[in-house]
């Protein structure tokens, strides 16, 4: 986060905690002599209602189903909690239905309108350019444009410390991954875990799973333990993978927040994670404050936006040392991961020694580094989308 952001939101909680709960909302449907005597003849009442800001999330998956929507939905929530601006969302929403999605949340009487998937970024950039009476945050795009918020996350990050301690917890050198290809940045997240792995043995390999639905996800994991991959990472929307593993007594790495359930689960090494109620809180304060502007933002392990988990019991003595070790190299960027000498998995030499691929390269990686193996693709197309009532939820 910029200084300037630290400053705003010091300034911003001190001018709450004097305000109290006078930004509260005002009912315009009150009748006429409560509405009389609860307005001053300047007409403040009136002018805070009008003032009211609502805003619109939309998910392209569930929120009810503890994945990753689900997740992002909870940050939604957290931020709210500090502001008196009201949110709602939509979630399930396809591509084709996005459009249709920000006219019903505007409808709604939605001024700033919240992708909650990086999946929309293409198609945002249209809408917007039609609305141009509504800003919008846009997840996992990365140019700013005049009403479009850009922000999105290195949590590649997180990945390739979850390689490094799935390597550390194997008996045989194979890490498997359950990627869904809706998430963002897959190919380097599989890179940094493959990466990661390779720290701890040269020639560890990393067999990839691509699969959506649960029922995807049970044939990926069975598949990638047919390979011999004995701990599993998860980069999907669905919490089946860490679900289906510790119901087969699988070692699995998690890509959601399970601070508050770990203890449940026998089977879990650890997990890595984005974090964005911070952020939702800092966009949320600009707005009451009028002095929300279209900005490019990066969230990293160093700003606290991707988070990485404590090893957890079942993990091997050592997981954590690991981890603290790596972590701050990580951060201070003393440990860049797409750097040195890096060869794809045909042995061409694709970043010289001493060179780096800079983020933009990162972001638009096509292909695999060496020991990265990928198994045929488990999605199955679907031959007609649902169509979405796009129901708004609060």
């Amino acid at each position: 986060m910029s200084l300037s952001w630290i400053k705003k939101i010091s300034v911003l909680l001190a001018l709450c905690v004097m305000l109290g709960g006078l930004t509260g909302c005002t009912d315009n449907n009150s009748g006429d002599s409560e509405t009389a005597e609860g307005t001053s003849e300047s007409g403040e009442g009136t002018a805070e209602a009008e003032d009211t800001i609502k805003v619109g999330f939309i998910f392209n998956g569930e929120c009810e189903n503890g994945g990753y929507s689900a997740g992002v939905n909870t940050d939604r929530l957290a931020a709210s909690a500090y502001t008196d601006i009201e949110s709602c969302y939509i979630d399930n929403v396809n591509i084709s239905d996005f459009s249709a999605a920000v006219d019903k949340l505007v409808d709604e009487g939605c001024d700033y309108i919240v992708s909650g998937s990086w999946l929309y970024t293409n198609v945002l950039t249209d809408v917007a350019g039609k609305n141009m009476d509504v800003n919008f945050i846009s997840y996992g795009a990365r140019a700013r444009t005049v009403n479009v918020y850009a922000y999105t996350d290195h949590i590649y990050e997180g990945a390739y410390i979850a390689g490094m301690a799935a390597a550390y917890n194997t008996d045989n050198e194979k890490i498997g991954i359950v990627v869904d290809p809706n998430m963002m940045y897959t190919k380097p997240v599989i890179n940094a875990v493959a990466l990661g792995s390779r720290i701890v043995y040269q020639n560890a390999e990393t067999f990839v799973a691509f699969a959506t639905q649960d029922g995807e996800i049970h044939s990926a994991v069975d598949a990638l333990s047919d390979e011999g991959c004995d701990v599993i990472i998860s980069y999907t929307e669905s919490p089946e993978t860490v679900e289906y593993c510790e119901s087969n007594g699988i070692k699995v790495i998690g890509n959601l927040d399970y601070s508050k359930t770990a203890a449940d689960y026998e089977n879990l090494l650890m997990y890595f994670y984005t974090d964005h109620d911070s952020l939702y809180l800092a966009q949320f304060k600009s707005m009451q404050m009028d002095t929300w502007e279209p900005e490019e933002y990066v969230g990293t392990l160093a700003n606290g936006v991707v988070n990485v988990s404590s090893a957890l019991d079942c993990a091997r003595d050592g997981t954590q040392h690991i981890i603290d070790a790596l972590i701050p190299k990580v951060t201070s960027g003393d440990a860049y991961i797409f750097s040195g000498e890096m060869k794809n998995v045909y042995g061409n030499i694709m970043i010289q020694q001493g060179g780096i691929l800079e983020p933009a390269e990162v972001y638009t990686m096509d292909w695999y580094v060496l020991g990265v193996n990928t198994l045929p693709n488990f999605v199955v197309p679907k031959q007609d989308l649902e169509q979405n009532d796009l129901e708004i939820m609060q």
